[in-house]
């Protein structure tokens, strides 16, 4: 359970052992849904896998899962698995890049909104928060397991969000390729990120901002009603 307790708190170690925690069996079940590599599955006297796994399966006693997980109300069932390697994009033409977003639930929230959106990709630029940290693994709902988490490659135009600069994002054109740039919750895309336009999201004037993963929800959908095809013409029909 120590070496568990850490992948859970550390990203070091699950940078060094190249494993990640699950936790629940919701979410191990996305995993085994989406070919995740499973390494060991952990369960408590009476609760429910609710999956078949390909990977070892302990006992432990009621409670010890509680004592290493950072969920309010654990379902005394946890996995490690196998980070995948981030590679180059091959296709597609719409990434998200998070460019120093700082917060597990909000990195977790943007790439269940990506990948819900049409994403092909997600980039954890430099700053970020850890992909794998466990609460960005539960706020993605699954999510990061069937996104490829790709290296920085320049794909399309870079459109860089700000609630204070750019055109509307209802009136920008948005259908070619490019990545969707979001920073980070304080202080926006740093001046160092390079940025080819921005974007921005009409608000009433009351209200300065929204949260970055509610911005980024919001532009990943207005991208993904831009790319949608046309609906026929009802005045063809006759009756």
């Amino acid at each position: 359970m120590a070496e568990l307790r850490r992948l859970v708190n550390r990203r070091r170690d699950r940078v060094a052992t190249g494993t990640f925690v699950i936790d629940g069996p919701r979410l191990l079940a996305e995993a085994v849904d989406a070919g995740v590599e499973l390494v060991d599955v952990f369960v408590e006297a009476g609760a429910d896998l609710a999956v078949a796994v390909d990977a070892p399966v302990w006992t432990v006693g009621q409670g010890v899962l509680a004592k290493v997980t950072s969920v309010v109300n654990p379902q005394g069932v946890m996995a490690t698995a196998r980070i995948p390697v981030p590679g180059p994009l091959v296709g597609g033409d719409f990434v998200v890049e998070l460019a120093g977003v700082g917060d597990p639930g909000n990195a977790g929230a943007i790439v269940r909104s990506a990948v819900a959106a049409g994403a092909q990709a997600v980039v954890f630029g430099p700053g970020s928060v850890d992909p794998w940290n466990p609460k960005t693994v539960r706020a993605s709902a699954g999510a990061l397991f069937r996104v490829p988490l790709a290296v920085a490659d320049p794909v399309g135009e870079r459109i860089g969000a700000d609630p204070h600069r750019g055109h509307p994002c209802d009136t920008m054109d948005l259908t070619g390729p490019l990545t969707l740039v979001v920073g980070n919750e304080a202080h926006g895309v740093a001046p160092a990120v390079t940025v080819d336009r921005w974007v921005s999201i009409p608000m009433a004037p009351t209200v300065e901002s929204l949260n970055v993963a509610a911005a980024t929800a919001v532009l990943c959908f207005e991208i993904a009603r831009q790319r949608r095809p046309p609906p026929p013409d009802d005045r063809s029909r006759s009756f």
